[in-house]
């Protein structure tokens, strides 16, 4: 569950959002003059989106998921997997560039 909060409502309520986000399982957006800037997040969460093989119950389970994708990439023809690497190499130097020059 996510909530919006503006930084007066953040600042005056930390204590009770910051259980909220450790105890409710909830992800907190704060906004500062109606922008969004700053996600509040519990510690679980952030290491989920840190290291990717924490977000499965095993490693068993993180083999599967590449076993499963690998079955799938298996699937589509040699000339198809090399275009679609490359159409993600394209987006990935694309969503550099715009972070680089700060536009994302």
């Amino acid at each position: 569950m996510k909530a919006i909060v503006t930084l007066d409502e953040f600042r005056k309520n930390l204590s009770d959002i910051v259980a909220r986000v450790m105890y409710g399982d909830q992800t907190v957006l704060v906004q500062k003059h109606n922008k969004s800037g700053v996600i509040v997040i519990s510690e679980k969460e952030y290491e989920n989106l840190r290291d990717p093989r924490k977000r499965f119950a095993s490693y068993a389970d993180w083999d599967k998921f590449f076993i499963f994708t690998d079955s799938i990439r298996n699937r589509i023809s040699l000339k198809d997997q090399k275009e679609l690497e490359k159409n993600i190499d394209e987006e990935i130097k694309e969503v550099r560039d715009q972070k680089k020059h700060g536009t994302v």
